[in-house]
């Protein structure tokens, strides 16, 4: 089976390592300094069991590689519709397609009930690029819970999670889709991770999308860890409301995070306090901020701000803290609008 990797940086260096530790062979698709890294001494990966190093192949030349059956795509969503064209010489007719990204994906109106004035988000993928380019049906949902980062070009170090929630965008047809959905999953549970499969994965997404788009922009916006912004009641403040907002936004594409506005309330208030207590801990926007890396923004907030105004449902805390934040990255050169 031939396997590709695209993006090997934190999430994609600790899959390629991981496989390769459970005996496979991916092809790692990198750049710049990491695919140096990654030639000279291998991908290396350090975690509670100790530092160990993996030769796979490794290139930037992805026409050279022709195509593949399975593509993994763990480049953050936002360098996605730049790079489309060196992604697509990887995809075939039968090619699945795994983007392993944050935010809301650019195959997310593929199968969704309903009849949607357009079915991609300018904010993730504008013109429909990658819809086109890729096709929706070869993709297979994912959404990661893992804490990663790069201390150094091709050091991956591993702090916590091993978890990749699978699903197909059509829900659970059966057939074909579940044998796709098996061969990923069987990818990754042989480098000892997790790979549960759902047949709701757009929830999924909402319920790790939901604390992301709070706390990501507000921790780079005050350059503050969780426990800082956390024992903050006004920016608490600020931060519930935009789950309010978030959660009526999600209500209308089919997600329900509670049953009514009490225990909606409650359920915001459990997350602020697991935010709190994550204390010192940095979250990946702040990470990017401070290494002036350009910010994963629009498929974290500005997607959702982007389906508020499709189902006429007013955000005005999102868009506030949407702006105020990317206003502070465009001064430090770290964000850009995709495609723009």
């Amino acid at each position: 089976m031939k396997v590709a990797i695209f993006g090997v940086g934190t999430v994609g260096g600790l899959v390629g390592a991981r496989m390769a530790k459970g005996g496979l062979e991916p092809t790692l698709i990198a750049r710049g300094k990491t695919l140096e890294a990654y030639r000279e001494r291998g991908l290396v990966l350090r975690d509670r069991n100790g530092e160990a190093s993996y030769r796979l192949p490794v290139t930037d030349d992805t026409a050279s590689l022709g195509i593949q059956d399975v593509v993994l795509i763990a480049a953050k969503a936002h360098s996605i519709p730049p790079a489309i064209e060196q992604i697509a010489a990887l995809v075939g007719p039968d090619t699945v397609v795994v983007p392993m990204i944050n935010g809301i994906p650019w195959w997310y109106f593929h199968g969704l009930a309903g009849d949607w004035p357009k079915r991609h988000l300018d904010t993730v993928d504008p013109g429909g690029l990658v819809w086109n380019a890729i096709g929706p049906e070869k993709a297979v949902g994912c959404v990661v819970y893992v804490a990663t980062s790069m201390p150094e070009p091709g050091v991956v170090l591993h702090g916590a999670g091993v978890t990749f929630i699978l699903g197909e965008p059509e829900g659970s047809p059966g057939g074909t889709a579940n044998e796709r959905l098996g061969t990923v999953a069987k990818l990754l549970i042989a480098g000892g991770l997790k790979a549960p499969i759902t047949d709701d994965i757009r929830k999924d997404v909402w319920f790790k999308l939901w604390g992301n788009l709070s706390g990501n922009p507000m921790s780079a916006l005050v350059e503050g860890n969780c426990g800082d912004i956390g024992l903050d009641d006004a920016l608490v403040g600020i931060m519930s409301k935009m789950m309010e907002e978030a959660a009526e936004v999600a209500a209308a594409f089919g997600v329900e995070f509670a049953p009514d506005a009490h225990s909606l309330a409650k359920e915001i208030d459990e997350r602020m306090v697991h935010f709190r207590s994550l204390a010192e801990a940095k979250t990946s926007m702040l990470q990017d901020f401070e290494v002036g890396k350009t910010l994963e923004l629009d498929p974290i907030l500005g997607s959702v701000a982007e389906l508020g105004r499709m189902t006429s449902i007013a955000t005005p805390t999102i868009d506030m803290i949407y702006d105020l934040t990317r206003r502070k990255a465009e001064i430090k050169g770290l964000y850009a609008p995709i495609g723009g």
